[in-house]
């Protein structure tokens, strides 16, 4: 009967609206907040999905899949048009992502200003004449993006369709439940007068364009970004401006890796959280950068964070619900409870005894669990460390390192299940034993540390190289 039928099509229209909601990201502090940024040429496994779908909020820039690595080895192919599809890429991660965690916060790049020829909307803005064209020549405004690849387009908010266009495109790619927000890259991009009198659209080179049509614009992307963040409510849109006359983004912070991580007092980064939360709802706090198309997803120590013990640490001294830290990796410690902070991080300056002995000054936080962090400041009170004890309890003490071993003219310390990694100072070979590998290093110059890993195969590092736990690897630091 009637409605018998209209009750069916209200529980379809209901299903749809729960599968198709926006999930904005989960800013509990039950666990600590972590997020990814990025994006891989090469297809992921399952290992990698499941590294992401431990995030909170996952963010996947535009080299994901194959359009960017080709189209920026060879402008003529076929991967640098709009049937290349790079959407398409992005969707498939963030969709194999939520297959395995729904919860997660999904974003999908799509900049504000440069309007890339291997996306699908670019062939949308095409075929609607809805690029911004050059005053001077007539012709499309052609840009270059910061990682050096030219023939790249300009949205074209100074039309009409331009402006629907790009609200459109937020509408179809939130539609589905898949994609949660975006990253508007150049958000704060605008049409500028220059000291001659004379306006342009630039990023890195220029395009004319006349006054009228500069300030028509910064109007219509004005415009469309009120619009698309209406679109997007309480979803993740990511800004690298604070705002475009007025219209902000609810999420920013560093992309880059944040120094106050990794140095310095921490009260600097406890500032920085505290300064964008002000003015947005989120803060992105990343202590590996962007990772890029070049990596490798399948690396099973790609999968791995290294911001832990000092850097975890400090992070924790300045977190607040609504901040994540950009790991773009996973370790176990990031699972392990946290809660409510019971306040912020209390500063206690150095104290001298009686006998004239000197307690270094601290900076201490405690969070609901039992869990606190304790910061030790160095003697001139500008750096430390931090330590994190879990549920109030201190962390075991490392075992004694093993005895330094002979490796021809030179010694080493032996570090077993342990790997050092990043600033490799040779190409890898392969060795028959670890002390070989030793060798090896001592007779290159620069090579600080090496690893031996199982099928002996030996790498080499130097000053910049970092350290980090590793199963069945063999490791040293030199001694010369």
């Amino acid at each position: 009967n009637m409605a018998a039928l209209q009750g069916f099509w209200l529980l379809i229209t209901t299903l749809w609206m729960v599968s198709s909601a926006i999930q904005p990201p989960n800013t509990s502090l039950d666990t600590v907040p972590t997020a990814y940024f990025g994006g891989n040429s090469d297809y992921r496994n399952d290992a990698n999905i499941a590294m992401l779908a431990k995030s909170r909020l996952v963010m996947i820039e535009k080299w994901e899949g194959p359009c960017w690595k080709n189209c920026i080895a060879d402008p003529n192919s076929t991967s640098c048009q709009s049937s290349c599809d790079v959407e398409k890429y992005i969707v498939d991660t963030h969709k194999r992502v939520k297959a395995v965690n729904p919860n997660v916060s999904s974003i999908m790049y799509l900049n504000t200003l440069l309007d890339f020829p291997f996306y699908n909307i670019h062939g949308i803005f095409q075929k609607a004449n809805a690029l911004t064209r050059d005053s001077t020549t007539g012709e499309p405004i052609i840009l270059r993006n910061d990682n050096g690849m030219n023939g790249i387009y300009v949205f074209g908010f100074d039309t009409e369709a331009g402006i629907s266009l790009y609200v459109e495109a937020i509408k179809n790619i939130t539609s589905d439940g898949i994609i949660d927000g975006f990253f508007g890259d150049k958000w704060d991009s605008a049409a500028k007068k220059g000291a001659d009198g004379k306006w342009t659209i630039c990023n890195h080179v220029c395009g004319n364009v006349t006054e009228k049509q500069g300030l028509a614009w910064n109007a219509g992307k004005n415009k469309a970004l009120a619009e698309a963040t209406k679109v997007v409510g309480d979803g993740p849109y990511f800004s690298n401006g604070i705002s475009f006359e007025g219209v902000a983004s609810n999420l920013n912070g560093h992309w880059n890796t944040d120094k106050s991580l990794f140095g310095g007092d921490p009260r600097d980064l406890i500032a920085d959280v505290k300064a964008h939360l002000q003015n947005h709802t989120y803060t992105y706090v990343s202590s590996v950068g962007d990772q890029h198309y070049d990596t490798d997803p399948n690396d099973p120590t790609t999968l791995q964070a290294i911001c832990v013990g000092d850097c975890l640490a400090r992070f924790l001294l300045a977190v607040e619900k609504g901040a994540f830290l950009g790991t773009n990796g996973w370790d176990e410690s990031y699972a392990n409870p946290l809660g409510d902070p019971l306040g912020p991080a209390v500063y206690n300056p150095p104290r001298m005894s009686n006998s004239g002995a000197t307690t270094p000054a601290t900076l201490i936080r405690n969070f609901s669990t039992g869990t606190y962090v304790v910061f030790t400041y160095n003697e001139k009170g500008n750096d430390g460390k931090g330590v994190v004890y879990w549920l109030g309890k201190p962390p075991p003490p490392p075992p004694p390192p093993p005895p330094p071993i002979s490796c021809g003219q030179y010694s080493s310390s032996l570090l077993n299940d342990t790997e050092y990694y990043r600033n490799k100072v040779s190409l890898n070979r392969t060795l028959p034993t670890y002390e070989a590998c030793c060798e090896a290093c001592g007779k290159i110059s620069d090579c600080v540390a090496w690893s031996f890993y199982e099928g002996n195969d030996c790498h080499f590092l130097g000053h910049h190289s970092s350290e980090r736990s590793k199963g069945f690897v063999i490791s040293g630091v030199m001694v010369r």
